[in-house]
């Protein structure tokens, strides 16, 4: 019975940790298609950067998620797909999908900002 909780916990606490970073990003700008706002992750414990194009930016992304495509800016050449979205109280929310081993992760208040998930 030991060894299921001990398998337990550490699902449980490596998922808690599986990114630490921050988000920011770009004032908003026209490109073909319409409004667009680039939106930057950097990972604290890879050092890591990734960005991807976010359709009509956080403003854009308010009654329902809005899906982009990620693309690693260092060395590695990954690219993931994520749901991003800001809530009424002004959170930034992003829901990795799996991608990065992590999850749902958010933050409150202005942009750049800490998060994990």
């Amino acid at each position: 019975m030991k060894f299921p909780a001990f398998l337990s916990a550490v699902a449980l606490f490596g998922h808690a940790s599986a990114f630490y970073g921050q988000m920011s990003a770009s004032d908003y700008f026209i490109n073909e298609g319409g409004v667009y706002q680039n939106v930057y992750l950097k990972d604290d414990k890879t050092g890591s950067t990734y960005s991807g194009y976010l359709r009509g930016g956080f403003n854009g992304c308010t009654s329902s998620p809005c899906n982009l495509q990620f693309s690693e800016t260092s060395a590695g050449g990954y690219a993931f797909y994520a749901s991003m979205w800001r809530t009424s109280d002004g959170c930034h929310n992003i829901d990795f999908q799996g991608a990065l081993d992590s999850h749902h992760g958010y933050c409150c208040g202005s942009l750049p900002c800490d998060f994990s998930a």
